[in-house]
């Protein structure tokens, strides 16, 4: 990876070191207080992933290396591996949020695909709807039955149900059924009145009466084209009426299916048995509807198909843009980390301390240089006493060692034992109680013990004021002793006044 070029704008440039420097001596908090503070300010985007950010994060590596004392190489190497793991995250995480779009993109197409069928749903029905009225229309020209007045019939019975009106119903029926057209359509026409009229429950539960009316009267006169017209009719109308029903409106259902169930020349039993199932038979009745008239709504199922086919090329594009992105995205973060591998490692820096200049290896030792003075003060001490003949430092004689005729000839010595002193006639005393020359060394060589070492504070001067006491002298402990003292413990001389 290059190293990120800085910007042309020299002040804009100079912001960018001068900061870097700043955040490398005071830590990432400066850095947040200076975005804190500079969140709306252009010339501070780069601290939020603008267009020199790489740069900013150049140069804060680099000063925190240069402060750190380690190499250049070794400091770019650790800049440039931490800019591409930042790198490398970034691209993870766009490669997270493609693999987030694409399962949104799925979820959407199954939403819209729900939404879809919804609505064909109602359009089915409402198509069905006007189909079977259409279809109530031809049967009716075609048998030649009034429906208006027909209708007319039938609203008194829905909105009161009188035994008249049921009455009144139930001749007018008798009386234009004379054929198997006008049977079904009258049967059509009474299916109608209670699904696709918005009706309540009793409005329902009033043309069921009737219906049940009517088939009592064709059990006893043997109306066999009329019972079974209101036979293919009742199922749906009981189904429709019994869903969404409550337990005592369901209650009155019942009734009416154990009396329907009881007379055996009302109904057949299978009938009987598909209105004990209200739900499914209705679903069976709404399919056998839609298959009625699946020419009229093959369109509608087509229209939505070719909707549906749309959103889903849709989606499939987005997802073979999106997985293009992820394999593009997935093939840097491969560059990237075999390009980190490639690198050569950071150079090591080592912890060993800088060795400490020679010293000079002529200088006597300060511990033998006391031993031997004081041993050689003593031996003085004893020879001013009288205690020994012998001069100091001197070896007893040998008689068997013959003194050589040499004037060079010298005494062996014993090396443990001092020097004897000399005479003081010829020479002058030494003085043992200064140390002899040469003894402290140069200048320089030895550190000034008298002062603190560098970094730590001098020690406090003594301040005098802090050392006079603050309360009277009988509240301090001395003085808290003096009562406790007996006079005759004491020996009291009384002072003349003369």
């Amino acid at each position: 990876m290059d190293i990120p070029q800085p910007p042309q704008d020299t002040e804009l440039r100079n912001i960018i070191d001068k900061l870097a420097q700043f955040v490398a001596r005071n830590g990432p908090d400066f850095e947040q207080m200076t975005k804190n503070k500079q969140k709306g300010n252009t010339k501070f985007q780069f601290l939020f992933g603008g267009e020199f950010y790489n740069y900013y994060q150049y140069k804060v590596q680099t000063e925190q290396a240069s402060m750190n004392g380690s190499s250049q190489n070794g400091n770019w190497n650790q800049c440039m591996q931490s800019m591409d793991e930042t790198e490398i995250e970034q691209l993870t995480q766009q490669q997270e949020v493609l693999r987030e779009q694409i399962k949104q993109s799925e979820q959407n197409l199954n939403a819209q695909h729900t939404v879809l069928l919804q609505q064909q749903q109602a359009q089915v029905e409402n198509l069905v709807t006007k189909c079977e009225m259409a279809e109530l229309q031809r049967e009716a020209e075609a048998s030649e039955l009034p429906l208006d007045e027909l209708y007319a019939i039938l609203q008194p019975i829905i909105d009161s149900c009188t035994k008249d009106s049921i009455s009144n119903g139930k001749s007018w029926i008798l009386q234009h059924s004379s054929t198997k057209l006008q049977t079904l359509c009258i049967a059509h026409c009474l299916l109608y009145k209670v699904m696709h009229n918005s009706s309540t429950f009793p409005q329902k539960l009033h043309v069921i009466y009737l219906v049940n009316d009517v088939l009592h009267h064709c059990a006893r006169k043997n109306a066999t084209e009329l019972k079974d017209a209101l036979a293919s009719v009742v199922v749906p109308m009981f189904c429709n009426a019994s869903i969404g029903a409550t337990d005592e409106q369901k209650n009155k259902l019942d009734k009416l299916l154990r009396l329907w169930e009881s007379k055996a020349n009302y109904l057949a039993t299978e009938t009987v048995e598909q209105m004990r199932q209200p739900v499914a038979s209705y679903q069976q009745f709404k399919t056998d509807q839609v298959s009625k008239f699946a020419s009229e709504v093959a369109p509608l199922a087509q229209q939505t198909k070719a909707t549906y086919d749309g959103y889903q090329a849709q989606h499939q594009a987005f997802v073979c843009h999106a997985m293009a992105q992820i394999l593009e995205l997935q093939q840097q973060v491969q560059n990237i980390e075999a390009q980190i591998q490639s690198q050569p490692p950071p150079p090591i820096t080592s912890n060993i301390p800088k060795s400490s200049p020679v010293m000079n290896t002529n200088i006597i030792p300060l511990d033998a240089l006391q031993a031997n003075l004081q041993q050689t003060m003593a031996q003085q001490s004893t020879n001013e006493n009288g205690s020994q003949v012998q001069h100091l430092g001197m070896n007893p004689p040998n008689p068997d060692l013959v003194p050589s005729e040499s004037p060079n000839f010298l005494p062996p010595m014993n090396p443990s034992v001092p020097p004897p002193l000399m005479s003081q006639n010829n020479l002058d005393v030494p003085q043992f109680s200064q140390p002899p020359p040469g003894f402290f060394p140069p200048p320089g060589l030895f550190p000034d013990f008298s002062k603190p070492p560098p970094g730590f504070a001098p020690p406090p001067e003594p301040v005098h004021e802090d050392l006079l006491p603050s309360v009277p002298y009988y509240d301090l402990p001395a003085g808290l002793m003096v009562p406790l003292i007996k006079v005759h413990n004491n020996l009291i001389f009384l002072l003349s006044l003369s």
